[in-house]
């Protein structure tokens, strides 16, 4: 070994720390992600059907649907990433709730989102599941906004 490489004790220090800091960026994502779903829980009580969500008219000022599938995209993937770094523990939210939000919300349109990927059209999925699993990923627009 020469005298640049590092030792065995300070990988371990090195990745204790990245370990730490990795840990610490969960639980401020959690926390977020925490307040996020309870107030569109809070909302999802308010709203009378056919009554657009006002967590959504109070916090999107409509930006390009390009946009908002981002900022779905990022909630999805922070979402995977805090069950995938606790798994023994639950999720801080079912997934079922996580649909019923995105359902509900006035961001995702379930005619839009078939009529223009005709793949999952084709294949009999449920759009919603469907953009919440891979379309968010894959760049999908979730409507028209």
């Amino acid at each position: 070994m020469t005298e640049t490489e590092p030792t065995l004790s300070e990988d371990v220090d090195a990745l204790r720390a990245e370990l730490a800091e990795t840990q610490a960026r969960l639980k401020d994502a959690q926390g977020e992600m925490a307040r996020l779903v309870r107030l569109a829980e809070a909302d999802l009580q308010r709203r009378r059907p056919g009554e657009p969500s006002s967590v959504v008219a109070s916090s999107v000022r409509r930006p390009p649907a390009k946009e908002v599938a981002a900022r779905i995209a990022k909630f999805v993937h922070l979402y995977r990433e805090a069950a995938a770094a606790s798994p023994e523990r639950a999720p801080v939210v079912p997934e079922q709730t996580m649909l019923d939000w995105l359902e509900t919300s006035g961001l995702f349109d379930r005619h839009f989102y078939l009529s223009c990927n005709d793949d999952v059209a084709n294949a009999g999925a449920d759009p919603t599941r469907h953009y919440y699993n891979h379309g968010s990923e894959e760049g999908r627009l979730p409507g028209t906004l």
